[in-house]
């Protein structure tokens, strides 16, 4: 085999980055409901230590790929900020008179693409001052983007910010988001159209070819690659309806928890061998980073339609109920970027920390 041809170790990560193409693909965006209980530990909390959490938040995929780590690249970085998220509980209507529906709304207000923006570049500047404070060798983007599968997968990218109707994704300035990073940005409430799901796949198969671009770009710079992909919400939104008896029930109902999170995180690791290093459990965040929640007013059109189809509802005799409210989640401009970016900084804490260790 010669050098450059991927060890045993890349072609299960090149599988994986494969597998997790043909999920994006086919499946509905996750929702915040659909994550695993946020750690009930917030990131803010006095007894919180990077150091001492750093082994039980994380799962592994590839150990040996922190091994004997001391010279990195990080040539991708990027956080995803949700911006807007919904979700619609129903029931049955088999056991009561006719089905019933809800759906809660919420938008983020009060900080916008600059709060994002600043949060991610000084996030990235302290990842960066954390590797080397651990005793590591960082190369410069500079050294980086020199290198011709740098080059290469830089062209395949999108210039920062990648923006949907519910997310804007931010890289440092001047990085180009590609790969997984780029084939999983856009939130978390819209449903995937067929169109969507062909340029998903297309993301996705070029997100596997930057997984061979990236062990290329490992040999060429003799260093470790790290590629940082992170999402941070701010509302876990709970279809209350889920499961046989939920959906047997005469009402419907969604709840919610206005919360800044820190959703997931994901480390790629490219050294001798290929490893992944991800957030276990959502990390939950102070939630006074929100000055108020407060009920959006419908407009006259949203007005007329709810009583148009409640009405249509009582001459059919259906019995079916649907209601909609809207909310909006207020940031404290300053209290937010000081609890996310405290939050993320953690979670990069700890990935330092594991890789320091090895392990």
């Amino acid at each position: 085999m010669s050098q450059r041809s991927p060890s045993a170790a890349l072609a299960r990560v090149v599988a994986a980055l494969a597998a997790s193409a043909s999920l994006a693909l086919w499946a509905v965006p996750a929702r915040s409901a659909d994550k695993p209980e946020p750690s009930a530990l917030g990131a803010q909390d006095a007894s919180f230590k990077a150091s001492e959490q750093a082994t039980r938040m994380f799962s592994v995929v590839e150990a040996k790929a922190l091994k004997g780590v001391t010279k990195v690249a990080v040539p991708l970085f990027s956080v995803e900020f949700v911006t807007a998220d919904a979700q619609r509980a129903e029931t049955s209507g088999f056991a009561a008179a006719g089905r019933a529906s809800a759906t809660m709304a919420y938008t983020l207000k009060g900080v916008d693409e600059a709060d994002f923006q600043a949060i991610t570049t000084t996030l990235y500047e302290r990842f960066l001052a954390d590797l080397k404070g651990a005793g590591m060798e960082v190369l410069s983007h500079e050294q980086v983007a020199a290198s011709p599968s740098y080059k290469k997968m830089a062209a395949s990218g999108v210039a920062s910010p990648i923006k949907s109707d519910s997310a804007i994704t931010t890289a440092p300035p001047g990085m180009p988001i590609y790969g997984m990073n780029k084939a999983q940005t856009g939130g978390t409430s819209s449903g995937a159209s067929l169109f969507g799901a062909f340029a998903q796949m297309g993301a996705g198969f070029g997100a596997v070819s930057a997984g061979m671009d990236t062990y290329t770009l490992q040999q060429e710079l003799g260093a470790a690659v790290i590629g940082v992909q992170m999402k941070v919400i701010f509302v876990q939104l709970t279809n209350n309806n889920k499961g046989f008896l939920g959906r047997m029930s005469s009402t419907a109902s969604v709840g919610s928890t206005v919360q800044p999170t820190v959703a997931t995180a994901t480390f790629s690791v490219m050294s001798a061998s290929g490893g992944m290093v991800s957030l276990a459990q959502p990390l939950a965040l102070d939630a006074t980073a929100f000055s108020a929640v407060r009920k959006k007013e419908s407009s006259t059109g949203e007005k007329v339609g709810l009583v148009a189809v409640a009405v249509l509802g009582a001459l059919i005799g259906s019995g079916s109920t649907s209601s909609r409210d809207d909310w909006e989640a207020v940031a404290d401009p300053v209290k937010y970027r000081e609890v996310v970016a405290g939050g993320l900084s953690t979670v990069t804490q700890m990935f330092v920390q594991r890789l320091k260790a090895g392990e």
